[in-house]
């Protein structure tokens, strides 16, 4: 999505017993932290070690402009020269390019490239086009675009359009430079934008294209948009969040009245979660007192989400003091799920502090699971010591969380602590997780480990869902894995299994 400049913009150990389990004779291997570092050490060195080359701009011969199309001339190529503002400062942008590209710094980087495409588009656009076509990195020629357009959809939005349209391959390129010219056009005549995506675009271009025109009219003249929108009979919810969200970034209180007068439930519920998450943004005590009726109602959990994921992240130990304000229902315990796993990614100690003040043990539980699962990803030993620590009935579903989260992030290090630990009935879960992930790539692994869950029950109820889903998958080799294994597995799985041969499969 654009916004009005032409710049991006970025608007997720069960005890039968129920007693505490305690995990203490095996050792976990975490391998998170050492992975994601490393992950990250490397995308750091990518991204600041590339270097892009340039092809000599100025040898860029103005003749050659519709080399970039891939179709023949046509009338709106003609329009380029005609529409151009003369071109004094030429030798301005290739200058300014270059010293663009040699920024390391990637939003440096794009600001300059942006810069130098506005800044050519106002003298020629037909020649900017040009000195994108030398840019040899596809990244760095996006970013020159969007800044030709920035211009160009502003000064003749139509031959802009047309050329886009005509003489652009398929792809982000074209779909960012339509949405910044239509989003250009709309702030000056909206329906002639909104008229020209609807004739001339389909798919899911023509939606994005009528999103930044909607985005354009809203930030011009918000109470013009939605009168219009309404007339029309429009229910899009997409349409309709994005109006309210645009309309919230100027004045939150008007757009959240405006929300109150649409006609069904659902269009209602679409404006005031995207007027809360904007709200939010700038103000997030003033959204949460103005938004709390609302999240009270039985309906309120959206509303609960978007105040607590943005206020959450900045000020967890204020939205507490809010969430405590707020009656028993789905969206306090909304609140509470969702600023245990917001406040778990930046304050783990903070978070279990926090948990052990709730007096409610449904929420508590909630909450638990919440962290569990969230430090389950970055660092399972100490997530599985903490919860393992707590009375198992409150631990229980955080547990299975946090080896979920292992199982997805580190299914080496897991399967390590799996092995290591084989008679152990605490490792139930892990088997069980493990399992699941690989499922999709080595299920004959995922029945080993369900062959090896300490508990009858468990292991015939996993082993008979892990063989119809192999049966789904490819049904020969699940009977050749069966015919070469019936004579080990245990009379109750084989019964389970034999049920399973009966029932009817569609193979994938």
């Amino acid at each position: 999505m654009t916004d009005c400049n032409g710049l991006v913009t970025k608007s997720e150990l069960p005890s039968q017993s129920g007693e505490c389990l305690v995990l203490s004779v095996y050792l976990f291997r975490n391998g998170s932290l050492q992975a994601n570092a490393l992950l990250i050490a490397i995308g750091a060195a990518a991204g600041v070690g590339v270097t892009v080359l340039v092809k000599p701009l100025t040898a860029i011969d103005r003749r050659n402009v519709n080399g970039l199309a891939r179709n023949e001339p046509s009338s709106h190529n003609q329009s380029l020269n005609r529409n151009t503002g003369g071109s004094a400062q030429q030798g301005k942008a290739p200058s300014t390019i270059s010293n663009a590209i040699q920024l390391t710094d990637p939003q440096e980087r794009a600001l300059a490239l942006h810069t130098a495409g506005a800044d050519a588009a106002r003298q020629d656009p037909a020649a900017a086009l040009l000195l994108a076509a030398g840019l040899n990195s596809e990244q760095d020629k996006l970013e020159y675009l969007r800044g030709i357009y920035s211009v160009w959809g502003s000064t003749d939005p139509t031959a802009a359009l047309e050329y886009a349209k005509s003489n652009m391959a398929a792809g982000l390129a074209r779909s960012e430079t339509i949405g910044i010219a239509v989003n250009k056009w709309a702030s000056k005549d909206p329906r002639a934008a909104w008229l020209w995506s609807q004739e001339n675009l389909s798919g899911p271009l023509k939606e994005q294209a009528l999103t930044d025109v909607l985005i354009g009219w809203t930030r011009k003249t918000p109470a013009a948009a939605a009168q219009w929108m309404a007339s029309t009979g429009l229910t899009s919810q997409p349409l309709i969040s994005v109006l309210a969200k645009t309309w919230a970034e100027q004045n939150p209180k008007a757009a959240l009245d405006w929300s109150k007068t649409l006609a069904t439930k659902e269009a209602i519920q679409s404006a005031q979660t995207a007027v809360a998450s904007e709200w939010a943004a700038q103000n997030p005590p003033q959204a949460a007192e103005s938004l709390t009726p609302a999240v009270s109602l039985p309906d309120g959990a959206n509303l609960a989400t978007a105040i607590t994921e943005i206020w959450g992240t900045t000020d967890p130990k204020a939205t507490s003091d809010w969430f405590n304000s707020l009656p028993s229902g789905p969206g306090k315990d909304e609140a509470a799920a969702t600023l245990a796993t917001v406040w778990a990614a930046s304050d783990i100690q903070g978070a279990i502090a926090w948990s052990a003040t709730l007096a409610d043990p449904n929420i508590q539980r909630q909450v638990i699971t919440h962290i569990g699962t969230t430090w389950g990803a970055i660092e399972p030993d100490s997530a599985l010591e903490w919860l393992t620590s707590l009375p198992g009935p409150i631990a229980s579903e955080g547990i299975i969380g946090a080896f979920n989260s292992w199982a997805a992030t580190d299914p080496i290090g897991l399967r390590e602590a799996v092995d290591a630990n084989p008679t152990l009935p605490e490792m139930d879960q892990a088997r069980l997780a493990l399992a699941d992930v690989l499922a999709s790539s080595d299920i004959s692994s995922s029945m080993t480990l369900a062959s090896q869950i300490s508990s009858s029950t468990g292991r015939d109820d996993a082993t008979a869902r892990y063989f119809r889903q192999w049966r789904k998958i490819d049904d020969t080799s699940a009977q050749e894995w069966l015919a070469q294994n019936w004579n080990s597995l245990t009379p109750s799985v084989q019964q389970r299994l034999t049920l399973e041969q009966r029932r009817n499969i569609v193979v994938r």
